[in-house]
């Protein structure tokens, strides 16, 4: 079964010594803040949508929404030298991000040969920058929408207890016979 916290793993796993963020991939919210963690990578996998592949099981295509949160730092400069360098070092992560993720193959196939998810629906970018402070920072935002397919298999019944026999009686008044039966089952039921 493929869920989206195991596509959530498989991106951190992909990520994690590949880029210039090295080991320095989080998932979810432990982002690092010491000077010395950029650049760092956050991953997290906050929404999914089933669609109905089919009436009368349990198929459906899923999508899950993979976010990414890169951030880079530099030094300050002289006319936002910094920024730019910090801008780059972004770009730069950016791209280490899809050439990775997109169309790897060892990436997305299982230990079968079994193809884990169906394709990329979108992916989107967005790298904002501030020159504030000593520190200039960048930041990359990525939104992966990745579709996988969920069937009968990753649906199971709820577990119960096996039912063992039937004890069958009316309540009648005081005083006059309890009709009623009991049926043991020889192999009990689930």
């Amino acid at each position: 079964m493929t869920t989206s916290a195991d596509i959530r793993a498989i991106v951190v796993q992909g990520l994690t010594d590949v880029t210039d963020a090295g080991a320095s991939v989080y998932s979810p919210f432990d982002w690092p803040t010491a000077q010395n963690a950029y650049p760092c990578i956050l991953v997290r996998a906050p929404r999914e949508r089933k669609t109905s592949l089919g009436k009368n099981a349990p198929l459906f295509s899923v999508t899950t929404t993979v976010e990414i949160y890169a951030r880079t730092r530099a030094v300050a400069a002289i006319g936002d030298a910094g920024s730019a360098q910090a801008l780059a070092a972004a770009e730069k992560l950016k791209s280490q991000i899809e050439v990775t993720l997109i169309n790897n193959t060892s990436l997305w196939v299982d230990t079968n040969g079994v193809q884990i998810i169906e394709q990329f629906s979108s992916v989107e970018s967005e790298i904002t920058t501030s020159s504030e402070g000593d520190m200039p920072m960048a930041e990359l935002q990525m939104r992966l929408e990745i579709e996988f397919t969920q069937g009968p298999e990753d649906f199971y019944p709820i577990a119960g207890v096996p039912l063992a026999g039937i004890d069958m009686r009316v309540q009648e008044p005081d005083g006059t016979v309890e009709p009623g039966f009991s049926i043991d089952f020889p192999n009990p039921i689930s």
